[in-house]
């Protein structure tokens, strides 16, 4: 049994670290493409902004998928064939319409984030022996992302744009094939029937509603220091390689949170973890707000080490402790949809109108507050469990 749990574990590392490389390639060079293609900052906003609503969909309705069928494995080879099927022909092509980039682009970044979500929730199906080392097989998701990063840019200078969408599909090949190879989730039942009023008597439960809201104020931050934050960067006139290596710092400096993932949630509560994360996320913004340096900038992106991970470490164990048995992936997949997806959506917008009307100083002590907010919803919930 110890053999084929470590002989497992190192095929979800395998599938993690090319995935996250093969997610890189898009995710990272959807702006520059569209920019090579000529389109405005105006029209790049409304083609990417078609992502965060195709993951909000996809999330929703895979999450209900998963537990009638009680599959996961069957959606995450869906998703990811139709993923890599899309990337490849929007990177492959230069002269379709708008409406044609706009729906490569939703399927593409849409399901790109939800395979991200679908990959953490096929793992805690999977069983104690497995979801143990979910945090530890993250982090090799990180690292692939790391390298998908920088790998993409020289694919793209030596290759052009049609060699990387030569190496998304190659890989989502070699990908397809690992899948096969591993496990599916452990079935409950033969077939369980998940009906409109499961999922309404979920979203009426106090500590499920209570916990979204906590993870989307915090997630909100997340999204904030993405968009936000390099906004006020490009104000400062920083230069490519002052964002680019903010991007790639926080990506290197998730990798030690996620390698003590187990050993954190194992010596302290999950609820601690998280107010740990709200009350340092929190202080960056504050002090992303009083800092007028771009340097500065990127070394506070030291507290990465307490934000992103720790909230989606902390987030599955959360969600799967307060949720029904037969609505395990239902429950994972409708919290993410509402606190990564609606957050993605709003978050930029809502953001970029304050930054435009008040500031980008003003707008980020603002954003601080989610923090606090989150804080204090936290031990309400705490307060409930006990």
């Amino acid at each position: 049994m110890i053999m084929i749990n470590k002989a497992i574990k190192f095929k979800f590392i395998i599938f993690y670290f090319f995935s996250y490389i093969i997610f890189a390639f898009a995710s990272t060079k959807f702006t520059p493409f569209l920019s090579k293609l000529g389109y405005s900052a105006f029209e790049r906003g409304i083609i990417l902004s078609s992502y965060a609503i195709t993951n909000i969909l996809f999330q929703l309705l895979f999450g209900v998928l998963a537990d009638k069928y009680q599959t996961m494995k069957k959606i995450v080879l869906i998703s990811l064939s139709v993923y890599g099927i899309a990337s490849v022909i929007m990177f492959s092509t230069e002269s379709a319409t708008f409406i044609i980039y706009l729906l490569l682009v939703a399927l593409s970044g849409g399901l790109l984030n939800t395979c991200c979500s679908l990959y953490d929730t096929w793992i805690i199906g999977c069983g104690d022996n497995i979801n143990n080392y979910l945090s530890f097989i993250k982090t090799f998701g990180s690292i692939g992302w790391a390298i998908g990063s920088m790998v993409a840019s020289y694919l793209i200078l030596r290759f052009s744009y049609f060699g990387l969408s030569v190496a998304i599909g190659l890989i989502v090949v070699l990908l397809i094939i690992n899948i096969l190879l591993l496990p599916d989730i452990e079935k409950i039942n033969k077939k369980i029937n998940v009906t409109n009023k499961d999922i309404i008597e979920l979203l009426k439960d106090k500590k499920y509603i209570l916990l979204v809201c906590i993870l989307f104020l915090l997630y909100s931050m997340v999204v904030a220091n993405n968009c936000t934050v390099i906004d006020k960067m490009i104000a400062l006139n920083a230069t490519n390689s002052q964002i680019s290596l903010k991007w790639s710092l926080q990506s290197l400096l998730e990798i030690p949170t996620y390698l003590a993932g187990s050993y954190l949630l194992k010596k302290y509560s999950s609820l601690n973890l998280l107010k740990l994360s709200a009350i340092m996320i929190t202080v960056q913004f504050l002090l992303f707000a009083l800092t007028n340096d771009s340097n500065i900038i990127i070394i506070l992106c030291v507290f990465q080490v307490f934000s992103t991970p720790l909230i989606l470490i902390t987030s599955k164990r959360l969600i799967f402790e307060v949720s029904p048995k037969k609505l395990r992936s239902s429950s994972q997949l409708i919290a993410l949809s509402i606190f990564m997806g609606g957050s993605s959506l709003i978050i930029p917008t809502v953001a970029g109108f304050l930054s435009i009307n008040i500031g980008y100083n003003y707008t980020l002590m603002i954003l601080s507050l989610f923090g606090c907010l989150a804080y204090g919803l936290i031990v309400l919930l705490n307060y409930l469990q006990e």
